[in-house]
């Protein structure tokens, strides 16, 4: 009697776990993508970087964002992959209000870059029509050359 009690609760575990299990792999998240949602922006801020990530869908909005940066020689990095439609437009303005970078983003890119010299990159301005693809837009400190 009390192996067939063990082996009911045992079968029972192993459904309850197996359907535990299942609803969790919804929420892994894909390595070098720290996006876990649709259309939710992952932003990282410090003196030194800016970072603004988002895994889209169909989204339409736009986003102006102060950077807090403390530097005057920055690299600008833009990826887009998993493009499939829409369009999106970026700017990056210095702290003299002046476009520093812009790029008008309808497709896939593999680490553009450019530099900003001599003016600090105040704010990031992304204008998202119908847009969909993942984006990261990175700004760092220039390293030094010797």
């Amino acid at each position: 009697m009390n192996k067939t009690i063990n082996n009911i609760l045992y079968f029972y575990l192993t459904i309850i776990m197996f359907f535990v299990l299942q609803s969790c792999r919804e929420g892994i998240i894909e390595p070098g993508m720290p996006v876990g949602n649709i259309n939710e922006p992952v932003i990282l801020k410090t003196g030194q970087a800016y970072s603004f990530q988002i895994d889209a869908e169909k989204i339409s909005f736009q986003k102006n964002d102060q950077t807090f940066l403390d530097i005057t020689e920055t690299d600008v990095s833009l990826t887009v992959t998993n493009y499939t439609g829409g369009s999106a437009h970026l700017k990056v303005v210095g702290d003299n209000k002046e476009i520093l970078y812009e790029e008008l983003i309808d497709r896939n890119f593999s680490g553009i870059q450019e530099s900003i010299k001599n003016h600090v990159a105040d704010v990031v301005n992304l204008n998202f029509n119908n847009f969909s693809g993942r984006i990261k837009v990175q700004l760092t400190k220039t390293p030094r050359q010797f």
